[in-house]
């Protein structure tokens, strides 16, 4: 009975060293690096570029107690609007525990490359609607043209047209009526 003691004390001893070395390998340290580095990296080549994020990471030895990181990012775009996303490199020293020879390319953005805010449709619309209302304007104002003209001249015998605004009167060869000017006005 003892001993199946402590073999299960040992077996379950061994179970909970598991996950801490499984933990503690050297690629985490590299990829940890390496993220933290090409964060940085894309603020500061972007600086449109908020939230960035290491999307994917894969490590590989490099030899010389070197690692490569290579992977995809992302990044909400404040200019564009949207997602940019990139691949990345990196190499990382187990010795120094530094990064360098960082990698940043292939920027594309969610929907195609170059996105940007199409303010096209609400233009058009903006024209055709400045185009109607100034067509209404013109048309309103034509007719009240019309009915001021007509409202202007009127005819209190035969052959007499008289001006309201001018007060004066013309006879039909369009010579000027004193007679009719101070009957009428």
């Amino acid at each position: 009975m003892r001993t199946l003691t402590m073999l299960m004390v040992g077996a379950i001893a061994a179970q909970s060293l598991l996950p801490a070395v499984a933990a503690a390998q050297p690629g985490d340290g590299a990829r940890d690096a390496c993220s933290a580095a090409i964060r940085g990296e894309a603020r500061s080549r972007f600086p449109q570029a908020r939230d960035v994020n290491i999307v994917t990471a894969d490590v590989r030895p490099a030899g010389n107690g070197e690692a490569q990181v290579r992977g995809q990012g992302e990044f909400d775009d404040r200019d564009r609007g949207g997602v940019a996303r990139f691949d990345y490199g990196c190499t990382y020293s187990f010795r120094s525990g530094a990064t360098y020879a960082l990698d940043i390319g292939s920027l594309q953005y969610a929907g195609g490359p170059e996105k940007k805010k199409d303010n096209s449709g609400a233009v058009a619309a903006l024209a055709i609607g400045a185009l109607i209302a100034g067509a209404a304007i013109a048309a309103s104002n034509d007719k009240d043209h019309d009915r001021r003209d007509r409202d202007r001249w009127f005819s209190p015998s035969d052959g007499i047209r008289c001006d309201r605004r001018a007060q004066a009167c013309y006879h039909d060869g369009g010579r000027y009526s004193e007679k009719w000017t101070r009957r009428m006005f």
